[in-house]
């Protein structure tokens, strides 16, 4: 029966990119000439992980290069290589390859041999030049005889391993050498070869294993160390270990050949004792015909730990799918609480109660949902090591990169789009915030400047912070740009927040010149319109030469706003909460006219402009006067202005429905929902309406 392993593909390659991650991050935490062993082990299960993932689904090019990749990880894991900076490099350029050939192979693309090939050459070297060292043993001098092995005593304990492999092994991506030189590395190990089932050599298959070993290894050793040399070979193999404390085996001891396939029947030990426990163990059964995913455990997991089986992969689409229905049960919810009230009698409590347990039921399904959708922020912050990396050797830079509050979780949504305006705030820091070496020592400061990523929950949203210990903002640089572009007037006065607002304003740029890394005045404009799409809010403070501060405030969710219901005429309006400043009513002396058209009120030392929502939606208000509705002061963008409206209703969470996508897309308006009276009411965009109402004006 031939199994259809095209079905797997999608998880492999899920998994081999999340595999990937962890090498990265690994691999930058490598200590050049001190290397952590477990991280090697780490980066070592990733790429055999990989490597055998690939073989068994025929991606060859990438099982071939994982080899290679491999083959030096092992030098690593051995002690026998020392981790230099061109190791290193060489490593990262392997993580960014292995990517590239797997993006390839899953878009079926044609992968690039000539990149593919220049670095397999480059690891090879490097083992190669690593081999070339003169060996430590000193040979015996010419006519001298070899020393002989030491003899082992008899009342020595030892153990006494039997490992068959399947003929398979080696296609799944194991090697059986590599097996029996960490097996050497506990102790001296005498081996007895078993090729009574090696085939003629024409009928030699190089991916099929034909051989088996009897092996016995002295010494105080625990067996939990010998059983984790095997890990990966489970379900691959016959093994047997047992404890021994008679006389070992009569052979000399054997080193392991140097290549699995092609071991000859010359080497096996002609006068093998015929000891009980010497007789190689019966062939294996045929194996189950089962497509197994050699990648299903978790890349910092550690050898032979068991596949994560306390959870599973899940479509997002069919979490949408969820996440709509429970939207929808929301609603019909309210409805029926609402519908509750109007009933009088003696069961009316009975059936208001019963709403009111339906209520806590559908709260607790709803957040239940949005757990499901939620991930840990350190999805996003995991690329950024390697970028500062990276970024700081190209501009001969020193960069301490801190992370914090990786484990704060928001949506999968916004998650996805929050990366590249994080990449554009970080990409700044380093290029204008950071000073260079000299300059901070000058200005004494440490050599080496920091980056920190940090994010937390703020009152029902998240907030993610970039910050720098450089030289700040320039503000009089950027006024004197803005002014030179005619952007604000040679008299003008601004407060440091207006001139820092400058930066995200479209094209606007204070660097001498244009590099690849920024200077193009493409990315502050394109990180707010990222952010304000996630229906969040960035700001900015800096200190000449403390250095700066950006905060993203963002929703957890883009399918749930917690939003504040106002009344204007008989329709409602809701406005969300993380655009409110404060709430408030007007008296007479508070307003003021300009030109006839608009209209200010006084704010903290400010002057704001009002918006009548009932002017710009065609409402009948139940009054004109401002003194006798409330005024709601609302954030976006970088401006605050006053709606002004009848009255506030209350705050409550409200579905999302998306209006662009069934009727069209309207300025000031983000989105729709359903009340509980089964009413349509309208979710404001507050930038968008501050937008409109500025050009009613200086229309």
């Amino acid at each position: 029966m031939t199994v259809d392993l095209t079905q797997f593909h999608d998880a492999f390659f899920e998994e081999s990119f999340e595999a990937l991650d962890a090498m990265e991050a690994a691999l930058l935490k490598l200590d050049i000439g001190a290397p952590d062993p477990e991280l090697i082990n780490t980066i070592f299960r990733v790429a055999h992980s990989i490597k055998g993932g690939s073989a068994t689904f025929g991606f060859t090019e990438i099982a071939s290069f994982t080899h290679s990749l491999e083959t030096l990880l092992d030098e690593l894991r051995s002690a026998t290589m020392p981790v230099t900076d061109q190791v290193s490099d060489t490593l990262l350029k392997s993580v960014d390859v292995m990517r590239a050939m797997l993006r390839a192979v899953q878009a079926k693309q044609p992968i690039d041999a000539q990149r593919v090939s220049d670095l397999q050459f480059d690891l090879e070297v490097i083992i190669a030049t690593k081999n070339a060292a003169p060996a430590a043993a000193t040979p015996p001098a010419v006519g001298q005889a070899p020393a002989p092995p030491a003899a082992i005593p008899a009342p020595t304990p030892r153990w006494q391993v039997r490992f068959r492999p399947y003929r398979e092994l080696m296609a799944r991506g194991n090697d059986p050498l590599r097996m029996l030189r960490e097996l050497h590395e506990l102790g001296e190990v005498r081996a007895q070869i078993d090729a009574q089932h090696l085939p003629p050599l024409a009928e030699i298959e190089p991916q099929d294993c034909h051989l088996a070993w009897t092996l016995e290894l002295p010494g105080e050793i625990a067996e939990d160390a010998i059983r984790q040399v095997f890990d990966w070979a489970e379900g691959d193999c016959d093994l047997t270990i047992e404890r021994l404390g008679a006389a070992p085996l009569a052979q000399t001891a054997q080193q392991p050949v140097e290549t699995p396939t092609a071991p000859l029947a010359a080497e096996t030990p002609a006068a093998a004792p015929a000891a009980p426990e010497a007789t190689p163990p019966s062939a294996p059964p045929a194996p189950l015909a089962v497509a197994r995913a050699e990648t299903t455990a978790k890349a910092d997991a550690g050898p032979g730990a068991p596949a994560d089986s306390g959870s599973i992969r899940v479509s997002v689409d069919k979490i949408d799918e969820l996440m709509n229905t429970v939207g929808e049960l929301v609603i019909t919810q309210a409805m029926l609480s609402q519908l509750g009230g109007q009933f009088e009698g003696p069961q009316a409590e009975q059936l208001r109660a019963g709403l009111g347990q339906l209520e806590r039921n559908m709260r607790e399904l709803q957040e239940s949902v949005m757990r499901v959708r939620m991930l840990p922020i350190s999805f996003v912050f995991s690329r950024f090591p390697r970028m500062v990396r990276d970024l700081a050797h190209r501009l001969g830079k020193q960069i301490e990169l801190k992370l914090t509050g990786e484990q704060t979780e928001l949506d999968k949504t916004v998650l996805e789009k929050i990366g590249d305006p994080l990449v554009h705030l970080v990409r700044n820091c380093i290029d204008h915030g950071i000073e260079p070496p000299e300059k901070r020592i000058a200005a004494g400061k440490p050599a080496a400047g920091t980056v920190h990523l940090d994010a937390a929950h703020r009152g029902g949203n998240i907030a993610v912070e970039v910050s720098d210990d450089g030289g700040g903002l320039d503000k009089d640089r950027i006024l004197a740009k803005a002014r030179s572009r005619g952007l604000v007037g040679a008299n003008d006065t601004l407060s440091d927040a207006e001139i820092y607002e400058l930066i995200f304003l479209p094209g606007f740029s204070t660097a001498e010149k244009t590099t690849d890394v920024s200077g193009r005045g493409v990315g502050m404009d394109v990180v707010r319109r990222n952010v304000k799409s996630l229906g969040g809010k960035i700001e900015v403070n800096s200190q000449s030469g403390r250095g700066s501060r950006f905060t993203i405030t963002l929703p957890l969710t883009l399918a749930i706003v917690d939003g504040q219901s106002v009344a204007v005429g008989s329709e409602t309006y809701i406005v969300p909460l993380i655009s409110i400043v404060e709430s408030m009513q007007l008296k007479n002396g508070n307003l003021s006219r300009l030109s006839g058209k608009g209209e200010v009120f006084s704010f903290r030392g400010d002057y704001l402009p009002i918006i009548r929502l009932h002017e710009l939606f065609g409402v009948a208000p139940r009054t004109h006067e401002l003194h006798e509705g409330l005024v709601v002061v609302a954030e976006g963008d970088g401006c605050r202005a006053g709606l002004f409206v009848d009255d506030l209703l209350g705050q409550q969470q409200v579905v999302i429905k998306s209006l662009e996508t069934n009727y069209g897309h309207i300025e000031g308006i983000s989105g729709a929902t359903i009340l509980g009276d089964g009413s349509v009411s309208l979710i404001l965009d507050v930038p968008g309406l501050i937008r409109v109402a500025s050009m009613r004006i200086t229309a």
